[in-house]
């Protein structure tokens, strides 16, 4: 009897210290610190966890944020984890500013706060219970103040499947939300934009800077308030590191990592200088491998019909330019109402690319002779002056938007800061410039086809040929599919997957950084891939400079790449950032890489 009692005390025992590991926490005088991670029990099959801790002070006493103002220490937490625990993201509650005898200004906590990391878990195997240790340091403030630290050990199970903890919560609402902003700075007053809603309609609003003050005489940055053009302006007493940081706006805090302009002259660069660059980035955008399907299909409209056509050429120009204000405008409307999202948004949608798939399936079948349009229907169409131009420039753009060729990153970039009209001029003139080598080819069909034979059996057999083009389609569209739906961005053993956080700690060490902004969806960031990254030539440049690789995958949406690229000036990929050592000042590199330009930047 005894015995079976121990047992099952035992076995309780076991049971307790599972349910445990759930939440560690430790306590001092002051604060207690509890650590709670997002899963229960972790897997092989998990990628990223969580992590809150959460940091109870006891009530008159107060510590300081990552700015704490005119005085104080930064309360700061450090994570001891396995060496495969990468941190891809990192944000802590938003402060409370404490002023004292209306001359010093403290960025406080009271009560209750909480910092939310978020880990990237590399291809490891997991045999055991993962060991988590966290160190809280503080700087804790009543009638007197005093450095503080305390420590909070636990252990993570292992299991075959992964468990998730109940007793997670990231409380959002004490985190401040994500909003793009870019700026500019003229004698020391910093002009913020902030490009997804209007806050000059905030009735108080006020920015802090989360860099704390250099000097102790210096001033915290003043927010001085909106000038006619909707600039937050901002003086600064010393330039900071960046100008990263708080917008107070009301009871609504956001966080601001803005893009920097060198100067005000930027941002009012000539507005004729970014529609022809626009106009010029449309031409290239021709000659991009996603642009290949319609090539087929429009050449073989041309052969079929060789005559001038004003009216086609018009019909294919009404529909690229269609094409490029749909979605220009959806982009427009999701800025507006504070969700913003990039360049072939739609291509990150599977449902769209399921039909895609489906629509171009049925273009090869036809092409091939596989399936045939009904009589009936055929004989309808037929009666369809130029039925096919309309479409043809409508879907050339649809399926052109995962590439960005030179100048139109540059461009896209400006026109996301401008308004309405400026904005959808950009989209126009890039329009322009994609349709106007068709228009051109309808408008002078003898001048293109002047030495083709005769119609005849080879026309067909040039449906055939040209049907190859649209099959690779339906094979990289099915391919983006699947990798959506079933698998997770793969990171080879050099790369590692993205963070702000990460970056800026080794922009601090000063080691190289490459930063390659890619998706399963950009036919140019794949060929990047083939004919530049995956050679030996820059394996051997990556060992030679100890450079360290970050891979943004943006085949799905993901908010936090996106502010990225709009940290750079950019709304679409490719796009690759290079850190030069010892710099904390990006190079952005050519859309189109060589092993030569990747030698040549990376010395």
């Amino acid at each position: 009897m005894l015995k079976r009692l121990l047992l099952v005390a035992f076995f309780y025992l076991l049971f307790l210290a599972d349910a445990i590991a759930l939440s560690f926490s430790n306590s001092n005088d002051v604060v207690k610190l509890t650590i709670i991670p997002q899963i229960e029990k972790l897997s092989n099959d998990i990628e990223t966890v969580d992590i809150i801790a959460k940091v109870e002070i006891k009530q008159g006493w107060h510590l300081y944020w990552k700015n704490p103002g005119d005085t104080g220490e930064a309360a700061k937490i450090e994570y001891t984890l396995p060496s495969f625990f990468d941190l891809s993201s990192y944000t802590q509650s938003s402060p409370i500013k404490n002023k004292f005898e209306d001359i010093i200004t403290s960025f406080i906590y009271k009560g209750v706060f909480y910092f939310k990391h978020s880990f990237q878990i590399g291809k490891n195997k997991l045999n055991e219970r993962i060991n988590i240790s966290a160190k809280l340091k503080y700087s804790a403030c009543k009638d007197e103040c005093f450095p503080g630290e305390i420590t909070v050990d636990g252990i993570l199970p292992i299991s075959d499947i992964g468990v998730y903890n109940l007793e997670y919560s990231d409380n959002p609402d004490t985190f401040p939300k994500k909003i793009s902003s870019s700026g500019y700075i003229k004698n020391n007053v910093f002009y913020l934009k902030f490009e997804e809603a209007n806050l000059s309609a905030c009735k108080n609003v006020e920015f802090i800077s989360e860099n704390p003050k250099q000097n102790i005489i210096s001033n915290l940055p003043e927010t001085i308030g909106f000038n006619q053009d909707n600039f937050l302006q901002i003086k600064f007493d010393e330039k900071p590191i960046n100008y990263n940081g708080l917008i107070y706006c009301d009871n609504d805090v956001y966080e601001v990592t803005p893009r920097i302009f060198d100067n005000a002259s930027s941002t009012n660069q000539s507005f004729f200088y970014y529609i022809f660059i626009a106009f010029i980035a449309g031409l290239i955008l021709n000659l991009m491998p996603c642009v290949l399907p319609i090539l087929s299909l429009k050449a073989l409209y041309i052969v079929k019909h060789r005559k001038k056509s004003v009216i086609s050429a018009l019909l294919y120009l009404l529909g690229v330019i269609s094409s490029f204000l749909l979605l220009s405008s959806i982009l427009f409307y999701l800025k507006t109402k504070g969700e913003e999202l990039g360049w072939g948004f739609q291509l990150q949608s599977p449902t769209f690319n399921i039909f895609l798939l489906l629509f171009f399936f049925i273009i090869f079948l036809l092409m091939s002779d596989i399936i045939y349009i009904p009589d009936r229907l055929s004989s309808l169409l037929s009666k369809i002056p130029h039925n096919q131009s309309f479409l043809m420039g409508f879907f050339a753009v649809i399926i052109a938007c995962p590439c960005t060729g030179p100048f139109m990153g540059a461009a896209l970039g400006y026109a996301i800061t401008q308004p309405a009209l400026i904005y959808f001029s950009i989209f126009i003139f890039l329009a322009l410039g994609y349709a106007l080598p068709y228009v051109l080819i309808e408008l002078f069909p003898n001048v293109f086809i002047t030495f083709l034979p005769k119609p005849g059996l080879w026309m067909i057999r040039l449906k055939h040929f040209f049907a190859i083009p649209i099959a690779l389609t339906c094979l990289w569209l099915g391919w983006i599919i699947f990798n959506q739906l079933s698998i997770k961005p793969y990171f080879d053993i050099q790369w590692k997957e993205y963070s702000k956080e990460n970056v800026d700690i080794n922009i601090k060490d000063k080691r190289p950084i490459l930063i390659n902004f890619t998706a399963k969806w950009c036919l140019v960031c794949l060929l990047n891939d083939k004919t530049t990254l995956a050679t030996n030539e820059f394996k051997q440049l990556v060992n030679e400079k100890e450079l360290q690789l970050y891979k943004a995958d943006w085949t799905n949406r993901n908010q936090d790449i996106k502010d990225a690229l709009a940290s750079y000036g950019r709304n679409s990929i490719p796009l690759y950032v290079y850190y030069p050592k010892g710099k904390n000042t990006p190079i952005i590199l050519p859309q189109i890489l060589t092993n030569k330009i990747l030698s040549d930047t990376i010395k």
